[in-house]
């Protein structure tokens, strides 16, 4: 298995903003050190203190993946860099475009694009975007991004946006592009096939461990269809990780942190009882456990860890991701083969 950090920003009103973006740089930078293979940012907009008004605290304050991805890449060495996920609706597809060839560059070829619909309305509002046009402008969007790496003189007449006859600088340093990651919060079969069919990757979200055994079945049937097979299946989902010595100390140090979270984002997207019980939480063994059901029974060889959710402290944080690096990862991983063999 492969695992990474996923990095959502959110800001408790007991530290300011430059405080959590101290604190999440040193997290990548943690996780670049003990091995993690990746780290994930992400995109919102706007105070979510109107809609969560017994919440103490912002739910992200993270605007541009793509601004704190360059600052990573200059702290990190060997993280590849995601999106989890750019909300390609919100902005012209071109700014997208050369925000993230720029983070590509500065990254020395580390980025994954992961993109998404986004799902908050008051982000739409504000940025004068009617929500019912996401699909169409997030599909229209990713062509003209994809266009625009691939094509000299690139142009595009579109039912959202026009782009004249121009060749976009920068360009990302991987080609033709870096891996593009399809999220889905339920991955229907039209998402897989738009996947599969494209060349993007699957990034799952909530669903319970089941429904990701139905999708990974679907999608190797759907790869086995089209000759796909030779390649190995990268299914990723994000999971809230918090590991201590034991159970015991996991729910006494970590609990109010599940409430906390829960309380921020069940006003915007539903959240299931499997969300609670499936999160990687407790002691190593626990852990491990709990893992095993993910990868075995559903599929999951790459997870990204949500380590640093519902305003948990520093010191907690960095003590979770050192335990899951040295007593729960190893058993994921295939030992190192010596000289000898």
């Amino acid at each position: 298995m492969r695992f990474g950090t996923f990095h959502l920003m959110e800001r408790p009103f007991t530290k300011s903003e430059p405080q959590v973006y101290r604190e999440q740089l040193d997290q990548m930078r943690l996780a670049d050190d003990l091995g993690f293979d990746s780290i994930w940012l992400t995109e919102h907009h706007f105070s979510s203190v109107p809609y969560v008004p017994d919440v103490d605290g912002e739910y992200c304050i993270s605007a541009s993946p793509y601004a704190m991805a360059c600052a990573a890449s200059q702290i990190t060495k060997n993280v590849r860099i995601g999106s989890a996920v750019k909300v390609l609706p919100l902005e012209h597809p071109l700014r997208t475009a050369e925000d993230v060839a720029m983070a590509d560059i500065l990254s020395e070829g580390r980025i994954e694009f992961g993109v998404g619909l986004g799902y908050r309305k008051y982000e739409f509002d504000g940025l004068d975007i009617a929500m019912e046009e996401k699909l169409d402008r997030y599909k229209e969007a990713l062509e003209i991004i994809l266009g625009a790496w691939t094509t000299d003189e690139f142009s595009y007449d579109g039912q959202f946006w026009k782009v004249p006859r121009l060749s976009l600088v920068p360009r990302p340093v991987q080609q033709p592009y870096p891996p593009v990651w399809i999220a889905s919060r339920y991955t229907p079969r039209d998402v897989i096939d738009f996947a599969l069919d494209s060349g993007y990757k699957l990034l799952a979200a909530w669903q319970p461990a089941n429904e990701l055994a139905e999708t990974h079945k679907m999608v190797e049937e759907q790869r086995a269809v089209r000759g796909l097979t030779d390649d190995p299946l990268d299914f990723a989902c994000i999971r809230h990780v918090f590991v201590a010595e034991s159970d015991a100390e996991a729910q006494r140090e970590g609990a109010d942190a599940v409430d906390y979270y829960l309380k921020s984002t069940r006003q915007f997207r539903p959240v299931g009882d499997h969300e609670t019980e499936q999160m990687i939480f407790g002691g190593p063994e626990t852990c491990i456990a709990k893992l095993r059901t993910l990868n075995e029974e559903a599929g999951i060889n790459n997870l990204i860890c949500w380590m640093n959710f519902g305003a948990l402290s520093q010191e907690k944080v960095h003590r979770s991701m050192r335990l899951f690096a040295e007593a729960v990862q190893p058993a994921f991983r295939k030992p190192a083969k010596s000289a000898a063999e």
